[in-house]
């Protein structure tokens, strides 16, 4: 165990000597938190909320499985009392909205003061467990309850329960699906799902007991309520919204790809070329769509559209469409409608999160036509995506994918026991044999699992068609290649990896690449 972990443990038991796990969940905790996790391999431990709350990730001795641990302060019975007291007044007694009252920050300290006047009025001195009674108060009123530290844990994509008595699993960026030690109850459960749904503006009910909506801030719900459609009794799923997004940087560092695979990718779109990245469920499709999204040219007008807010650009001619279910104040507005809209704009890019059905065509129609287009697709292989393509319910003809010119394909894979993520292959389609009716290959990368490396194993066909467009020679291409990758490493080295560092210096690099590559020359 680290000398990190093992001084923020340390911290979290001195922490006003009462932090335990959350009352009421599932969980072994009749010895103290100390004793009980000298038993346990801890692998990675923070705080979620400074001061209140912290994850522990450990692995279970008895059965080797990894499990999430919320840690938060413990409450006595009378303390509990004080808390559904003082909520029951506030909940009749507040009618503004956290907009209202001036965003989240002020939100709490009107909450807190409220609170303070509510004990007062009663002449309930809470002593030292003022701040324990805030901190449920505010997370419980204006947070989200019992996972509100999971939602604020920026290693965590996903949040799911799939009904009471079960234990609420995490997506998690290093360890993938986890349970949590958070355990609803059916009626608990039930509040939750309903409160959820009044978050984002709609109404869940039994007699209408599915919902798929968004949140304000952003993160993807699918709600179900009542035992009728899902028989474990009512269930969520939360897709974060991730503000905090991995950069080509991330994923060099990652080991995703290298440096001379990402400079590239990086001179095939800054010049106009469109990409299919396909892969299995959690193959890391998106991330590298969004990474190669902000490569296109600073000026080039960008559509996105998408069913679940996730790619972000750096771009200012970018316009974000997002799909809607159906409502009771209008229609279902699916990807193809927001697609057909997105032609009528003129863009030099269209962008979607992933393709699945008729959209696939027009999105075809629209690069044989001259737009560049981007998107994801669920194939394992170059020749799982080419035949899904062709398929129902795409029905792509062979001659109008071969108008495609990159084709990435991305794997999660495990290595030591941990989950990593590699761009396997890296092609583009160089023509169509109409005498064989068959789409021509060239692979240029692929990923050795054995030996986790990659192969260069053909040069890049669209670099000479690049080098014709732009009036460079080979050498030159090759020279700003090196360039690139030399701007990459530099990245890499020096920590610049956040997603506005990254793409104020690919924009930069455009305009002025020389003030770029000095910095990148001399290494800071």
């Amino acid at each position: 165990m680290s000398r990190r972990i093992i001084d923020a443990i340390a911290r979290i038991f001195r922490f006003k000597k009462s932090l335990t796990p959350l009352s009421g969940i599932s969980s072994s905790s009749s010895l103290g938190l100390a004793e009980e996790y000298k038993s346990r391999e801890v692998l990675d431990t923070y705080e979620l909320e400074p001061g209140f709350a912290y994850g522990i990730i450990f692995r279970d001795p008895l059965t080797g499985e990894i499990r999430y641990e919320v840690v938060e302060p413990t409450i006595t019975d009378r303390e509990r009392t004080v808390i559904d007291l003082v909520k029951s007044e506030l909940l009749q007694s507040i009618d503004r909205t956290i907009d209202e009252i001036g965003g989240y920050g002020k939100a709490v300290e009107y909450l807190k003061d409220r609170i303070r006047r509510i004990l007062a009025r009663r002449g309930v001195n809470p002593g030292l467990a003022l701040w324990k009674i805030e901190y449920y108060l505010v997370r419980d009123l204006l947070g989200y309850g019992k996972i509100d530290a999971l939602m604020k844990d920026p290693n965590v994509e996903d949040i799911s329960c799939s009904g009471p008595g079960r234990p609420v699993y995490v997506w998690h960026r290093s360890y993938e699906f986890i349970p949590t030690n958070i355990v609803y109850e059916a009626k608990e459960l039930d509040s939750f799902i309903i409160k959820l749904a009044y978050r984002s503006g709609r109404m869940i009910t039994y007699a209408e007991p599915i919902l798929e909506t968004t949140l304000p801030d952003g993160s993807r719900i699918n709600l179900t309520l009542g035992s009728e459609v899902t028989r474990h009794g009512s269930s969520f799923s939360i897709r974060k919204f991730r503000r905090d997004l991995l950069t080509i940087v991330d994923l060099v560092n990652l080991g995703t790809l290298t440096s001379e695979i990402a400079a590239l990718l990086w001179f095939l779109v800054e010049n106009r070329v469109s990409v299919l990245v396909c892969g299995g469920i959690a193959s890391g499709k998106t991330t590298m769509l969004n990474c190669l999204s902000n490569f296109i040219h600073p000026d080039a007008k960008i559509i996105t559209i998408e069913d679940t807010p996730e790619l972000q650009l750096y771009h200012t001619n970018w316009v974000r469409s997002i799909t809607r279910p159906k409502t009771m104040y209008g229609g279902e507005i699916t990807v193809y409608d927001l697609l057909r809209t997105a032609m009528r704009q003129r863009p030099d890019y269209i962008i979607i999160g992933e393709v699945r059905g008729e959209e696939a065509y027009t999105l075809f129609q629209a690069i044989a036509t001259g737009h560049l287009g981007m998107c994801t697709l669920h194939a394992e292989s170059v020749e799982a995506a080419l035949m899904r393509l062709q398929s129902p319910p795409m029905n792509i003809p062979r001659n109008m994918i071969a108008m495609l010119d990159t084709i990435l394909v991305q794997r999660r894979a495990e290595r030591d026991g941990m989950p990593i993520r590699r761009t396997e292959v890296v092609a583009e389609i160089v023509g169509y044999d109409e005498s064989r009716d068959q789409i021509e290959l060239n692979v240029i990368y692929r990923w050795n699992p054995e030996e986790d490396s990659f192969s260069y194993l053909n040069k890049c066909l669209s670099l000479k068609d690049i080098a014709t467009r732009i009036g460079y020679s080979m050498d030159r291409i090759e020279e700003e290649l090196g360039k690139r990758r030399m701007v990459i490493d530099w990245m890499c080295r020096t920590g610049r990896r956040s997603f506005a560092e990254v793409a104020e210096i690919v924009r930069r690099y455009v305009y002025d690449p020389e003030s770029v590559l000095r910095y990148a020359r001399i290494g800071v």
